[in-house]
């Protein structure tokens, strides 16, 4: 039990680990392709998309066109920003390893805690005759 315990408290880490290095590359990705106006280019990219005609019968063109204006609003804020996205790397990566760091130190203790439960659990013991 206690290995099966650890096994599933590793996975859950490994997990973890892998959500947290996914977010950081995020965060890095978005705040160097806002300070170098990537992210304004990849929008318009993104709003002027026209989807193929086989393919409109299976969507929902209003809801695309919704999507497509959010994404152009979005981008038009995060342009006002832009300039402040180049400070933001050096303090919003490291938020992101600190909050990593908590919910792997939280991991840890659940599972600590319940390796000496299931240790103080009465064994039963099949006893051959």
């Amino acid at each position: 039990m206690k290995t099966f315990l650890w096994s599933v408290a590793g996975l859950f880490a490994l997990l973890w680990s892998g959500l947290a290095w996914a977010a950081a590359s995020l965060v890095r990705w978005t705040v160097e392709a806002l300070s170098t106006g990537q992210a304004v280019e990849l929008g318009k990219a993104a709003t002027e998309f026209k989807f193929p005609a086989w393919v409109e019968p299976f969507l929902d063109t209003g809801l695309l066109t919704m999507l497509q204006g959010f994404v152009q609003w979005l981008l038009e804020i995060a342009g006002n920003g832009a300039p402040m996205a180049g400070a933001a790397v050096g303090w919003l990566v490291p938020v992101v390893w600190i909050v990593w760091a908590v919910g792997l130190t939280v991991l840890l203790g659940i599972a600590v805690v319940l390796h000496y439960l299931v240790k103080s659990l009465p064994r039963t013991e099949a006893r051959l005759a």
